[in-house]
């Protein structure tokens, strides 16, 4: 099932991003987050969001005077991913004032274009301490 809440007009889209399931990803996830296996665990694509260019994008999104704290995080899959399987992962990201939040709607959909899963990402963004004296 995919997330069908509606992305305001003003969300900055980031991507496409090559993305992958790749094996020692998938064993170094699942050691660090407990999760067992060889397949990608549900949670595994949040790992998508610290690849270099998008984690870069989502840093000029933040801001420097911020510091993003995870809030939530969903996963809606129409198809399971695959071990050893390639993905494009494009990223609707809105900035919200109150509270403070940044909310990231990515996508990944197989090479054929067929999507694979939906995944929702909040996070509270916390002023820094020169943020707060300023």
């Amino acid at each position: 099932m995919s997330d069908q809440r509606p992305v305001p007009a003003e969300a900055l889209a980031l991507g496409p991003f090559e993305v992958a399931a790749d094996p020692a990803a998938i064993a170094a996830f699942a050691a660090a987050t407990g999760a067992g296996g060889l397949t990608p665990s549900a949670t595994f694509p949040a790992s998508w969001l610290s690849t270099p260019q998008l984690k870069e994008a989502l840093r000029a999104a933040i801001g420097p005077d911020h510091l993003a704290v995870h809030e939530s995080q969903s996963f809606d899959y129409d198809r399971p991913l695959r071990a050893g399987g390639c993905y494009t992962l494009s990223a609707l990201v809105q900035r919200e004032a109150a509270p403070a939040r940044l909310v990231i709607v990515a996508r990944a959909t197989e090479m054929d274009g067929a999507v694979a899963l939906t995944m929702r990402s909040v996070m509270r963004l916390v002023a820094t301490a020169g943020e707060r004296a300023g």
